[in-house]
Order: C-alpha cells, then sequence, then structure tokens
C-alpha cells in the first residue's frame, strides 16, 4: 500500500485506500463503503484463502457501481490469472511481482490512452470472451522504488508482536529485499517475490523505519525480507544505521539457520532485534535434505545455540505432511524438538501452493485432498502423505505438541529462576495459542 500509495501521489491520481481487514468490515459494510467513493478503478490485493470471497464481492461490486474497472493484485494473479478472469468480478490482473507496482504507472497511462492498456506487458485481460496472457518483462528492482507514503494509512488495527521479556509491540512491515534463489520445493516466496534477489539500500529501509518511528509513533517492525541474512553485508548495514541513528525499536525477521553468524546476531540484538524466525520444517535426518537443501539437523542446532547466546528469541517453523512422512519421520520430528528447545513454534501442514514444486509432486501421487483454496492456509490439511491420511497428521500435530507442553511445563517448574514469572505467563499464552490452533484444526478437517 505504502509504494501504491507514492506512486499515485506522485501521478498525481485522486485515489483512497480502504483497508478492509483493519477497519473490520463485513460485505455490506465494504460495499456501502466502494460506493460511497463511486470509483472508477479498483485495485483489490487477492489473496488465496480468501480468494473466492473476495470475487463474490467484487461481483457485487460491479453490479452497483456501473463501468467500475476492477485490476486484482497479489501473487495469486500470477498463477491464477485464468481462475480470477473467468470470474465476472475481475476485469484485468497486474501479474508482477511483490510489491505489485511496478508496471501500475504503465498500465494506468495506457488506461487513459483509451484501450491502449492492452498493450502492456505483464497483464492478463478478457477479450471477447478470450482471456489474453501479455508476456511478462522483468522488473522488481527494489532500489527503483520511490519513497512510501504513509499519508493515506492508519496504523490502528494492524497486528503486534511479544518478546521474550513479554513486551508487546504494534509492528509495521518494512520491505527490505526481494527475491529467493533458494530451491525449497514447498515454499511460495519465489512465486510471489521472484528468483533473483534485489536489495534496498540500508540507508532507504531505516530512513522509513525513523520516519514511522519519529512521527507515526511505531516501536516495533517487520523487516520484510524472505531471509534477513541472505547478503550479510546488507543485513549488518541495516543494523549499523539503526545504530548509529539510536533508533529504540523492537524488530523480527527470518532467516536461514546456515547463513547465520555470531557477529551479526550480536549487532541484530544491539539494533532492537527481538526474535528470530527460523524455517526448520522438519526434524527428521533424510527429510530435511528435501525440505532444504543444504541445511543438516546440525545446522539447525547451531543457529538456535547462537540466536539463544546471543539473547534473541528462536522461533521454529514447523510443517508436517511431507509426502514421505511417515510415523517414524514424525517420531524423529518431535525428539528432535526436544533436543532443539526453541523458544516458541509456528505449527504447519505442508501445502501443495499454486505454482510450487511440491503441488506437482502431489498432483503426480495424486496426494491432493482438495482444491477448495478457502482450505489452503497451512492449519487444514490439504494433501496426505504416502502413508498418513488427514486424521493421523491431525492426531500426529496434537500428539507433539501435547509431548512439548509437558516437556516446557516440567522445565518451568524445575527451573524457575532462570526463566522466572514473565516466561511462565508466556508459556501458558504459547499452550493456549495451540490448543486453540489444534481446534481449528479439527473444526475444519476436510
Amino acid at each position: 500500500m505504502p509504494y501504491a500509495s507514492s506512486i499515485l501521489s506522485q501521478a498525481g491520481y485522486d485515489f483512497k485506500v480502504l483497508d478492509c481487514q483493519r477497519l473490520k468490515l463485513n460485505k455490506f459494510q465494504t460495499l456501502q463503503a466502494v460506493k460511497k467513493e463511486n470509483p472508477d478503478i479498483i485495485f483489490s490485493l487477492m489473496g488465496l484463502p480468501s480468494m473466492q470471497k473476495e470475487l463474490d464481492l467484487l461481483k457485487e461490486i460491479k453490479k452497483d457501481i456501473e463501468n467500475v474497472l476492477i485490476v486484482g493484485v497479489g501473487t495469486v494473479c500470477k498463477v491464477l490469472s485464468q481462475e480470477l478472469l473467468s470470474n465476472k468480478g475481475v476485469d484485468v490482473v497486474l501479474r508482477d511481482e511483490y510489491p505489485y507496482v511496478f508496471n501500475i504507472s504503465d498500465f494506468l497511462q495506457a488506461l487513459q490512452r483509451s484501450s491502449e492498456f492492452k498493450r502492456i506487458n505483464g497483464i492478463s485481460y478478457k477479450d471477447c470472451g478470450k482471456i489474453i496472457q501479455k508476456p511478462c518483462t522483468v522488473k522488481g528492482n527494489l532500489r527503483e522504488l520511490p519513497s512510501p507514503s504513509y499519508d493515506c494509512i492508519e496504523f490502528d488495527g494492524y497486528e503486534s508482536f511479544i518478546d521474550i521479556e513479554g513486551q508487546r509491540y504494534l509492528y509495521v512491515p518494512i520491505l527490505g529485499s526481494k527475491g529467493c534463489p533458494y530451491p525449497c520445493i514447498y515454499c511460495p516466496y519465489p512465486v510471489g517475490f521472484g528468483k533473483k534477489p534485489t536489495f534496498r539500500s540500508p540507508e532507504a529501509i531505516v530512513d522509513e523505519i525513523e520516519y514511522l518511528h519519529k512521527n507515526r509513533k511505531i516501536n516495533g517492525f517487520l523487516l520484510r525480507m524472505q531471509s534477513f541474512t541472505l547478503n550479510l553485508k546488507h543485513a549488518e548495514g541495516i543494523c549499523d544505521e539503526i545504530i548509529r541513528r539510536k533508533l529504540e525499536i523492537a524488530w523480527f525477521c527470518e532467516a536461514r539457520v546456515d547463513v547465520i553468524t555470531k557477529q551479526l546476531l550480536c549487532k541484530m540484538r544491539r539494533s532492537g532485534c527481538k526474535r528470530i524466525h527460523f524455517g526448520v520444517e522438519t526434524g527428521d535426518p533424510e527429510l530435511i535434505k528435501i525440505a532444504k537443501p543444504g541445511v543438516c539437523l546440525d545446522d539447525i542446532k547451531k543457529a538456535f545455540r547462537l540466536t539463544k547466546e546471543a539473547g534473541i528469541w528462536a522461533i521454529a517453523h514447523m510443517i508436517l505432511g511431507w509426502p514421505d512422512d511417515n510415523m517414524k519421520t514424525v517420531k524423529n520430528t518431535c525428539k528432535f524438538l526436544k533436543e532443539l528447545d526453541p523458544d516458541g513454534i509456528n505449527w504447519n501442514f505442508l501445502t501443495p501452493y499454486p505454482g510450487t514444486k511440491i503441488r506437482e509432486i502431489a498432483q503426480r501421487d495424486s496426494l491432493i485432498l482438495t482444491n477448495d483454496w478457502s482450505y489452503y492456509t497451512s492449519h487444514t490439511v490439504v494433501m496426505r502423505t504416502k502413508h498418513l491420511s488427514a486424521e493421523q497428521l491431525y492426531a500426529a500435530e496434537e500428539r507433539i505438541i501435547r509431548n512439548l507442553a509437558k516437556q516446557r511445563l516440567l522445565k518451568l517448574v524445575l527451573r524457575p529462576n532462570v526463566h522466572g514469572q514473565k516466561q511462565f505467563k508466556l508459556f501458558w499464552n504459547e499452550v493456549r495459542a495451540l490448543i486453540g490452533k489444534i481446534l481449528l484444526s479439527k473444526a475444519s478437517n476436510i
């Protein structure tokens, strides 16, 4: 939103940002808000699980507002353009990469010249019942992006995170880089962000942070990069710039376990990094070779040890449901997590997102249980394994969570002075969240 706002402002367009999710608007309220503005063009950011509901809403808008042009943007537009355009709610989709604004100016300028927008590359549209796919031109250098504009964006109602001390921070995502060159077969990042890494300068990133901190009173930030440590020099540059400007902020990021150093962790901690989310995925020594090529379990242990020593909260992102997952690999994962003892765990089921290699494998081996995108949240089993059914995967997740919760509770009881009251409170919050996740998974069991 801030980059699109900047581009539209510089070009002199009259526009308004309507964040229905933040405002918690229902369908009727959204329709009323859009009708009140009576726009000529609507750019709608599409999400995969919510796509059908969004399409239904956009169809209603087109009924109420004559001649409105609706343009879809987002990762799903790259991989599901035909499905989107087969629906009467979308007229055009832009198929560029995150942050989805690289050809927005070209499109709008061409639109002002009547139907010349059809000559723009990187778009899809319907013409006389036929879907036209214009070839993509490689764009996406983040250094070409204008400075983001937050004039039309309110920050109440956005997400927050807590640190290891229990302090909660409202946070804003800051785009630092895009592009992921790693060959992880399950990951949608290369689909949405591209494979070629491109970076904003550390100065531009911290300029944005400093503006939001001083002018909008934002203290928490997510450095939005597929891996903060992809370029160590760039990562250190960001930390150095935050430290030099003496910004009292809290931030977190995602990182690969095999690209982490003690020196960088020290700078991250000094600059306000409170937590790092690592993609662990599995604790089985054979599955990890498939899940994260080039990574072994010892790399994971080392990264978590160094992160904890630096005083940063280490979060493990886990995935159950690999094609070759069985009861043995599940037990190995549970055993490994007990040894790893992460500060927090984010549980997911393997989801064959459109455009990923795992979807090709799942289709080939007839593992997919549903193509209803509303279930593709990573919290619902949408594909079985060669050895485990959906019911067995739900049971395996619940069993691992219970075992780890027992271990964590025992540790807190036996070592109360180490963890303290705040850690005990954080533990119970984590257990409550995990129980809620189990119940949610059962409720949405397909």
